[in-house]
C-alpha cells in the first residue's frame, strides 16, 4: 500500500512538473508572439528590414549623411508617404536607417529595405532610389534629384572607411562626404562634377551658361540645391533644340 502511494505521489509530482514547463514555455511562445505583433502591428509597410547594428562604432568620424544622430524627415515607401520619422543615411553602404518606436514602448533601429523606397526627404534634399528611376542603368544606391526636365541632374554623396590605424585614428576613420554630380540623358548617367565638364556636355551653348553663372555667382561645387535646379532650369531652356 505504501508502495502504490510513493507511487502515485511520483507521477503526480512529474505531471505538475511537466505541467509547468508546458505552461511556462507557452508563455514564452506568448510572449515572443506579442513582441513579434507589437513590432510589425507599427507598420507592415514602414517597418520592413533588418534590426540596424553599426559596424564601425568606434571609427573617427561617422559613415553618415549630415549629422550622427537621427533626424525627422519623410520617406515614401511603395506609393505611401510617412512623416516626421526619425532617420539616418549611411553614406558607405547606401542604406536608410529608421528608428521607432513599437507599442511596447521599446525603441528599434532598423535599416530599411531599399528596392521598396521611392524615395526619402532628409536635411531638405530628396534622395531617390536610382535603381527604378534609371532604367537600364547599371547603377545602384540613392541620388539627390536636383532637377528633371528634358534631362535628370542628380548628385551622388558617398563617404568610406579608412584602414590606416595610428595614435591619431586606432580604430580607423571615415573620409569627408563626397559629392559627384551627373546628368541622365534618357540612356546613360554622364558625369559633370567639374564646371568644364558640364560646359562640355553643353558645348554649343557653353559661353550662355558660363555668363549665366558669372551673372547669377554661382559657384558649381558650392551652389545650393535651389541654385542647382536654377542653373540647370536655364541649361534645359537653352539646350532643347541642341
Amino acid at each position: 500500500m505504501i508502495n502504490k502511494i510513493f507511487a502515485f505521489k511520483l507521477v503526480f509530482t512529474f505531471l505538475m512538473t511537466f505541467g509547468l514547463m508546458v505552461f511556462a514555455q507557452a508563455q514564452e511562445v506568448e510572449k515572443l508572439y506579442k513582441q513579434t505583433e507589437q513590432i510589425y502591428s507599427t507598420d507592415d509597410l514602414l517597418v520592413n528590414g533588418q534590426i540596424y547594428v553599426p559596424t564601425r562604432p568606434r571609427a573617427k568620424g561617422s559613415p553618415y549623411f549630415g549629422e550622427k544622430e537621427f533626424v525627422k524627415g519623410s520617406v515614401q515607401i511603395k506609393g505611401r508617404e510617412f512623416k516626421d520619422v526619425l532617420l539616418r543615411y549611411n553614406l558607405e553602404d547606401q542604406r536608410l536607417i529608421l528608428r521607432v518606436a513599437i507599442e511596447s514602448g521599446k525603441i528599434i533601429t532598423i535599416v530599411l529595405n531599399s528596392k521598396l523606397i521611392d524615395y526619402f526627404i532628409i536635411g531638405g534634399q530628396r534622395f531617390i532610389y536610382v535603381d527604378s528611376f534609371l532604367d537600364d542603368v547599371e547603377v545602384s544606391g540613392f541620388y539627390v534629384l536636383v532637377y528633371k526636365g528634358s534631362f535628370a541632374f542628380l548628385i551622388k554623396y558617398e563617404k568610406s572607411f579608412r584602414a590606416v590605424y595610428d595614435i591619431q585614428t586606432p580604430n580607423g576613420s571615415y573620409t569627408d562626404m563626397k559629392s559627384d554630380y551627373f546628368i541622365f540623358d534618357g540612356n546613360k548617367l554622364i558625369g559633370v562634377s567639374k564646371k568644364k565638364m558640364l560646359l562640355n556636355y553643353f558645348l554649343p551653348q557653353k559661353k550662355e551658361i558660363n555668363s549665366f553663372m558669372r551673372k547669377q555667382k554661382i559657384q558649381y561645387k558650392k551652389a545650393s540645391m535651389t541654385s542647382l535646379n536654377h542653373l540647370m532650369k536655364y541649361c534645359d531652356s537653352i539646350s532643347t533644340n541642341k
